[in-house]
């Protein structure tokens, strides 16, 4: 399984000014490695809870359908729209799998597709790697005001690692209190 990144956020869920004031930064002089640090941060976070904060466009790439009934997003929730499934055969012809096959569960703590009742997953010879593409709007909203304050703050100890130098005590503390937040919504695979 592979995710690919089709259309990145267009904000972050904190902004330069947040990020300069916890960050106690006067002056411009670091405004553009203070602006990549926001955005690592959010990466880190969102590895790490297995989740999207702000809405982006990304494509879960399997080599075949699921055993069972539903393609579960493990690693990419919340979903708020399946832009389309599709898949490839063996000779390599796309193929669109119809939406009136499937629905999608937007409410559950991992957002996933289930097969309709009496429907299956297609019944063709695969071509043997990444096969299967869903395309998929994933994040809390298109706003920073969307996604949960608890993020945020996590984001902001993640970003303070990064731009500070600390004891390892005061770091161990930072790190404890960030994973401490994450945790609470996090997903892990099984």
């Amino acid at each position: 399984m592979a995710i690919k990144m089709i259309t990145p956020p267009v904000v972050e869920p904190i902004t330069l000014e947040e990020a300069k004031q916890h960050l106690r930064v006067d002056g411009n002089d670091d405004d553009f490695l203070i602006q990549s640090l926001i955005k690592q941060a959010r990466e880190w976070c969102e590895n790490f809870q297995n989740r999207r904060y702000i809405i982006q466009t990304i494509e879960l790439v399997l080599d075949s359908f699921p055993e069972g009934n539903a393609i579960v997003f493990n690693s990419c929730s919340p979903v708020q729209n399946v832009e389309s499934i599709k898949y490839y055969d063996v000779n390599r012809q796309e193929h669109l799998f119809d939406e009136s096959n499937y629905i999608t569960d937007l409410d559950g703590f991992v957002s996933r597709v289930v097969l309709n009742r009496g429907k299956h997953w297609p019944m063709v010879e695969l071509q043997s790697v990444n096969a299967v593409r869903a395309r998929v709007v994933v994040g809390y909203g298109d706003t920073k005001d969307k996604v949960p304050e608890t993020i945020k703050w996590a984001i902001i100890l993640q970003m303070k690692l990064l731009y500070d130098d600390y004891r390892p005590e005061e770091k161990a503390k930072l790190e404890e209190a960030r994973n401490s937040l994450l945790s609470m919504n996090r997903v892990i695979p099984v």
